[in-house]
């Protein structure tokens, strides 16, 4: 019979279990101090979770902000008319980006042909430069302003009415009409005298503005039956 023991006195196991037996003995080790028992899959774990990071932070990122135009202005003209249509290109049929009131102060960024670029809250927009007067324009204008109307009134008729009628309006600086009362009436009817009251807070103003800036103002509103 052939002897298993070897010659230390211990038994000769076969040897793949022996080395099975000292394999194990580095992954025991970390279990017991709460280390990653398979640290090929703990590494490849740890990567995944920053490719993952930064996944997500490519894909939270905002989107860039638009730049803003920060070109100087080569002068500052004041709107000549009642109101002054913003175009998005030099162009009569381009789109209206916005409108300007009678006396409002514009940039000027360029020029090119009978159109000007101003400068606007989105950025700029085109006008036709004719409709813009210089400072000293403005400046007598501004000096002689009088309130007027973008929406009139509708006339208010009542056969056989005979008298006056005084009302005021109080009028915001964009040109809305906020209270109105009566000064005087001679025409002896409380209801054609609502009727106008109606008519006159349904009026818009332009804007009344001095030296470049809103004001608001009391209109006198008279009418004569």
């Amino acid at each position: 019979m052939i002897n298993s023991r070897s010659a230390s006195g211990s038994l000769a196991g076969p040897p793949t279990a022996r080395r099975r037996f000292f394999d194990r003995a580095p992954e025991n080790r970390r279990r017991a101090a709460g280390g990653p028992a398979d640290e090929p899959s703990a590494l490849r774990f740890r990567w995944f979770l920053v490719v993952a990071t930064v996944f997500v932070i490519a894909c939270s990122g905002e989107a860039p902000t638009e730049t803003t135009d920060t070109r100087m202005p080569t002068s500052v003209e004041y709107v000549r008319g009642a109101t002054l249509k913003i175009h998005a290109k030099p162009d009569d049929v381009a789109p209206v980006v916005t409108t300007y009131q009678h006396g409002e102060s514009v940039s000027i960024l360029s020029r090119r042909g009978t159109w000007a670029e101003v400068r606007i809250a989105a950025g700029s927009g085109w006008v036709h430069a004719d409709e813009l007067a210089g400072s000293a324009e403005a400046t007598i204008e501004a000096d002689n302003t009088k309130p007027h109307f973008i929406r009139a009134p509708e006339p208010v008729t009542q056969p056989g009415a005979h008298g006056d009628l005084v009302l005021e309006a109080d009028v915001s600086p964009d040109g809305v009409v906020i209270d109105v009362r009566t000064i005087q009436n001679t025409i002896d009817s409380s209801s054609l005298e609502q009727r106008n009251i109606v008519s006159l807070r349904k009026t818009t103003f332009a804007p009344m503005v001095r030296h470049g800036r809103r004001e608001a103002f009391v209109y006198e509103h008279r009418v004569h039956y």
